[in-house]
């Protein structure tokens, strides 16, 4: 009897602990990976007035803090260098709260709408390319990459945690996880020799307002009409997010100032014809990093080609005009052309893992200043066209010292040209063999006064530097046509 009623007691002791007023956001539980050497913010709650004590195993140190009135505490602890597994202890009373399998490593945040979102399994009517390969290969490296997938719902205002947990990249995991975010993290992860963590925080069709503040936009320098459409957009039960705040409030303000390394970002389809999204998106950028309090360095996917049941519209291209012109607007911000890798019949492009390679190099380059060999990322713009008496354009490109190729041949596709009643006609274009100089041509256009370049929403173009980034749309005119 006496046995018996010590083990109740036990029991009761341990139900006690586990369901006290002591406990860690969401995002901080087993699994995670914590950004290496970096002073790294841990909070949650617990009775007012108390203190919590932080002690992490790969320093041995303990960090002290108080409830305050609200009940919330917070501390920011310093981590080392890549490694583990460790683990964290907070107490506060006879209350403790353990997170084990702790790693230090890289983290990225992952966020925008569908294409962010589409899974390595892909989606139930769109493929992904490699998908089963992926898949199956997922046990090898399942503690390499970890995720946070963020799921909240829509909300009106700001909530103080997501009901979600860090979990390794097995099979199952990775079949459900954003292709991009596996990709990037598992090419990054055996790049730097780390682990890497991955929060995937996108939502599909989702426009980029619901992510910021309404004081944001109204800060944004838009036009009067361009903001008097935002706000005339309506909320509608069952539908993604189109209004202001809902996603910022629902998924953003709830992991604000967990370390990371830098953003991710794939979303604009649901923009397509916001003429200010440009600053839109850089003021998205400086709302996150002065919620963060870092410079989080910000790397964007720009709109892949597709045809949009209208291939021969330019509305894709203009927007990605406008895409490119975040990258002036705020530092540390890189754009990555899909201008070769879309499809005509998919808004969702299924090559998926390069379009993550090309996110790695750039952070590579620019955010880890990775030994040299990784020179070539940056994006061609156009340097100079000049019109021959023959009527061949001759057009140069700046960062191109690698060269210039066509993914078949050095035929290029997706070159028109225009004359004086700006009727743009296809043109025939080759590179020459310096790889620097490309020539267009086309007998409907005798005496041509303009150029443009995969500016259609669709039209197969293939114009590439030699290490295979992808040209993105340029132009010499400025017509509203």
């Amino acid at each position: 009897m006496k046995k018996l009623t010590l083990i109740l007691a036990a029991i009761l002791v341990s139900a006690a602990m586990q369901g006290g007023n002591l406990k860690t956001a969401h995002i901080f539980s087993d699994h995670m990976v914590l950004q290496r050497e970096t002073s790294a913010p841990v909070w949650g709650w617990g009775e007012a007035g108390k203190t919590v004590a932080v002690k992490t195993s790969w320093n041995g140190k303990t960090y002290r803090t108080a409830v305050g009135d609200d009940g919330k505490w917070r501390v920011s602890i310093s981590t080392a260098e890549a490694g583990g597994p460790y683990s964290i202890t907070v107490k506060s009373g006879k209350e403790r709260v353990e997170i084990a399998d702790v790693f230090l490593g890289e983290v990225w945040i992952c966020s925008g709408q569908s294409n962010m979102e589409m899974p390595v399994g892909g989606f139930g009517f769109q493929e992904l390319e490699g998908s089963n390969e992926a898949i199956m290969e997922a046990s090898e490296t399942s503690s390499l990459v970890r995720v946070f997938d963020i799921r909240t719902d829509k909300k009106t205002e700001p909530i103080e945690d997501v009901e979600a947990q860090w979990e390794l990249t097995t099979p199952g995991v990775t079949a459900k996880t954003s292709a991009i975010g596996y990709f990037f993290g598992k090419r990054l992860a055996k790049i730097l020799g780390m682990r890497v963590g991955i929060i995937v925080n996108p939502w599909g069709g989702s426009r980029i307002e619901p992510w910021m503040t309404r004081e944001t936009i109204e800060g944004a320098g838009i036009p009067a009409e361009d903001l008097k459409e935002i706000y005339s957009l309506k909320d509608i039960p069952g539908r993604w997010p189109e209004i202001p705040e809902l996603i910022w409030n629902g998924r953003v303000a709830p992991i604000v100032g967990y370390a990371a390394k830098g953003i991710l970002w794939y979303q604009g389809c649901s923009n397509i014809l916001q003429k200010s999204y440009d600053k839109l998106q850089a003021a998205m950028v400086r709302q996150w990093r002065e919620a963060w309090g870092l410079e989080l360095p910000f790397i964007y996917t720009l709109l892949a080609p597709y045809d949009h049941s209208m291939p021969e519209g330019r509305w894709r291209p203009r927007f990605v005009e406008t895409q490119l012109r975040t990258e002036e607007l705020v530092p540390a911000c890189w754009a990555i052309s899909t201008e070769t890798l879309g499809s005509e019949v998919s808004i969702h492009p299924p090559k998926k893992k390069e379009i993550a390679d090309m996110m790695v190099l750039r952070a590579l380059k620019s955010v880890y200043d990775y030994p040299s060999g990784i020179t070539a990322i940056d994006l061609p713009r156009l340097k100079s066209v000049k019109y021959l008496e023959d009527g061949t354009a001759v057009v140069h490109l700046t960062r191109t010292k690698c060269g210039l190729g066509s993914i078949s041949s050095r035929d290029v596709v997706g070159f028109e040209l225009a004359g004086e009643d700006r009727v743009f006609h296809l043109a025939e274009a080759r590179i020459d063999m310096d790889g620097q100089t490309i020539r267009v041509r086309c007998k409907e256009v005798p005496h041509p006064i303009a150029l443009r370049y995969s500016f259609r929403n669709w039209m197969g173009a293939n114009l590439q530097k030699s290490n295979g980034i992808p040209v993105p749309p340029f132009r010499t005119d400025d017509w509203d046509d």
